[in-house]
């Protein structure tokens, strides 16, 4: 859950940042967390379903 909720988290920073025109490094820097974060959470998901 909080996993979920980190990522979300993150979802709004990036339309923030998106949507004020910030630092174009920043914003790839965040994209890049973004997916990171999203693929690890599918993985450690898909790691506990087949565990079980």
């Amino acid at each position: 859950m909080i996993r979920i909720i980190a990522i979300v988290v993150l979802i709004a920073l990036a339309f923030v940042l998106v949507r004020y025109n910030t630092n174009q490094r920043l914003q790839k820097g965040v994209v890049i967390t973004i997916l990171a974060a999203f693929i690890i959470y599918l993985v450690t998901l898909v790691i506990t379903e087949l565990a079980h």
